[in-house]
């Protein structure tokens, strides 16, 4: 039997931040603000430790400028699990490998994205070399605003930073799949270029300025 349980997504905006490996603080900062989802009947999980499937996993990422021109691309994840307690996700770790980040746009010409990707992977951006990894950390389920949301932190550039949005979820034949749509800020993860929290460091961008909200949309697999 299928059940289903939907959070409608937040609102989102991606230029392009970084990646970090695990780091145990807590960050203090607001997590991002979200649209308030519509309630639904609650789901039940079985409870149980679910390894994420990788492959069939998959995160899209999307930057804007200031001019409303964007870029898109994806990351893979390379590993990942969940845990359910009480018909509920309780805790759950993503890890993404930077090494894997993608350029998809379609308007772009293959020289163009390889340039565009080897400055996403420069210390403009994900400093790759030094960061390969970027984590998600979900630490449970709370309600806002009358409906449930997971809760937790994402870390970039070894930077934590809280977040917590909704999500949709379901369970069918003891797999678990679980979409959601997120937004969080580079520049708390000190992703600075052309970023206009940094007017000491790029002054007068005018239309050269690069938005400092990142949107994820997070496609997650997961299996017992």
């Amino acid at each position: 039997m299928k059940n289903t349980f939907t959070w409608s997504a937040c609102a989102i905006a991606i230029a392009l931040a970084s990646c970090g490996t695990p780091a145990e603080d807590s960050a203090s900062t607001e997590a991002p603000k979200n649209e308030k989802p519509q309630e639904n009947d609650p789901v039940s999980l079985t409870g149980g430790r679910y390894t994420i499937d990788s492959a069939a996993s998959t995160v899209n990422w999307k930057g804007t400028e200031i001019t409303g021109k964007s870029h898109v691309g994806t990351v893979g994840i390379y590993k990942g699990n969940l845990e359910v307690i009480d018909e509920t996700i309780a805790k759950a770790f993503v890890s993404m490998d930077m090494n894997t980040i993608l350029v998809t746009d379609e308007d772009m010409s293959d020289r163009a994205k390889e340039r565009l990707l080897r400055h996403l992977k420069s210390e403009d951006f994900f400093g790759v070399e030094k960061y390969p990894d970027s984590q998600m950390f979900i630490e449970g389920v709370k309600e806002k605003d009358g409906v449930p949301h997971v809760f937790g932190k994402i870390i970039i550039r070894r930077i934590p930073q809280p977040i917590h949005f909704p999500v949709t979820f379901s369970e069918e034949d003891g797999t678990i799949t679980v979409d959601a749509s997120l937004t969080f800020d580079r520049s708390k993860h000190d992703v600075k270029f052309r970023s206009g929290t940094f007017p000491d460091l790029f002054p007068d961008l005018g239309d050269k300025l690069i938005n400092d909200d990142i949107e994820l949309d997070v496609h997650i697999v997961a299996t017992m």
